[in-house]
């Protein structure tokens, strides 16, 4: 059965619901001295939730690989194995990237494996490539809740827009396509070169970059909805990402799977939390510094007491409780994984009337725009939000601090003007 392959397991509650599980032992029996034996595994459809299991039967399979203990695997022609290859062999890209990049591989590996590896790379053509990422492009089908909605506006006589085809996920899966590919090549796997060689032939359109934001308003919104439910970390988390124009990731830091529990830090089912904000990352007089995870040497600065939202939420935390993670979950006391903040976010988010099209992650987008809005000068705002094209310049520049707090007190001021009320003539 494909479900005990992948380590899913189902358990009946008295309330008639089913909970699901991810048990170690269901996918080998070399699991004695792996740090997960069992995890609870959330997701709104049974896909979802094998999804999830596959990804954690990887990083088990990967695990028993790098110990001798697993089976190894071997290319047999299908597109399967080479995805298994490349997840499972020492030295491929896919062992070096970090968790969150990972987690994001996975989602279209998993589309890959299960809707084309059974597929003879020998015989794929560009033609059947073509075909794939047309699969993968079209509309997801509704859920049974958007049925209902859908059939009751069409009783109305106001019929729902379809649903739009998936292109970012289709571009992905191509993206992916190719890495492993490229990996097959490494391998030296000969119906790799010719299938590189097709693929470089081929385009695929780019999806759009995002041009959803999150205004003040919107942010503000949720802080209050946040708040009103007792999840302060929400609302915090969400004032530091629109205020500091900080990712997510430095904000509410990220899990990844550790073989050293014996160096310390914060540790859950075999897991580290590294890479989000504490405490400690702000001082005395207000001021944030914080090494960001995505460029290396480079250290997000901000005067917090520029912005007199954000602190007002600070300030809600009592002194005595300001040490280890800022954002930690009213439920379970330690950090967040990213799924369950994204859950939780969302409920606030749609509880403050935010579109479901706008997610946490365009705080960030906000932020910047508010501040270009405001007139901030162009360098000043990559200086704030800590841009990729911005590194060299702060390593040489000392006045980061300074041309941050500009952007904040240009920003609330910009808040205030808009807000004021109007006079006549």
């Amino acid at each position: 059965m494909e479900t005990e392959k992948i380590g899913l397991k189902r358990r009946p509650r008295q309330d008639g619901t089913t909970a699901y599980y991810w048990v170690a032992s269901a996918v080998s029996r070399n699991t004695e001295d792996y740090p997960t034996k069992t995890v609870r595994v959330h997701g709104a459809t049974l896909d979802e939730i094998t999804a999830r299991c596959r990804v954690l039967t990887s990083e088990l399979k990967q695990w028993l690989s790098e110990r001798g203990q697993g089976p190894k695997v071997h290319f047999d022609g299908t597109l399967r194995s080479l995805i298994r290859m490349y997840r499972t062999t020492k030295g491929s890209g896919y062992l070096t990237v970090k968790t969150n990049t990972r987690e994001m591989y996975d989602f279209s590996l998993d589309l890959l494996e299960q809707d084309c590896g059974m597929r003879k790379l020998e015989k794929v053509t560009g033609l059947d490539i073509r075909g794939w990422y047309e699969h993968f492009k079209e509309p997801a089908e509704d859920t049974p809740k958007q049925a209902e909605r859908r059939a009751e506006a069409l009783k109305e006589g106001n019929p729902l827009p379809p649903n739009p085809e998936r292109i970012r996920r289709a571009y992905q899966c191509m993206q992916l396509l190719r890495i492993v590919i490229s990996f097959g090549v490494v391998a030296n796997i000969t119906e790799c070169f010719r299938l590189k060689a097709v693929l470089e032939s081929m385009t695929f359109h780019v999806p759009r970059g995002r041009t959803e934001q999150i205004t003040f308003e919107q942010a503000e919104a949720i802080c209050n909805v946040a708040i009103g439910n007792r999840l302060h970390s929400i609302a915090l988390a969400q004032a530091l990402q629109f205020e500091l124009t900080l990712r997510q990731i430095d904000v509410i830091g990220r899990w990844e799977k550790t073989d050293t529990p014996e160096d310390g830090g914060i540790l859950d089912r075999g897991q580290r939390w590294r890479d989000g904000l504490l405490w400690s990352h702000l001082d005395s007089n207000g001021i944030l510094r914080k090494p960001t995870s995505k460029i290396d040497d480079v250290t997000a600065e901000h005067d917090t007491m520029q912005y007199p939202f954000l602190r007002k939420i600070i300030d809600m935390v009592p002194v005595e409780k300001r040490f280890g993670p800022m954002i930690k979950s009213e439920v379970t006391g330690l950090p967040y994984r990213k799924r369950y903040f994204s859950d939780v976010w969302r409920e606030c988010a749609d509880a403050a009337g935010v579109p479901k099209t706008v997610w946490n992650r365009d705080s960030r987008a906000g932020g910047i725009t508010e501040g270009s809005d405001a007139g901030a000068d162009l360098e000043h705002l990559r200086h704030h939000a800590n841009h990729k094209n911005a590194a060299t310049t702060q390593r040489y520049n000392r006045k980061t601090l300074e041309k941050t707090q500009k952007v904040a007190q240009l920003r609330v001021a910009h808040r205030s003007a808009g807000n004021a009320p109007e006079t006549d003539a």
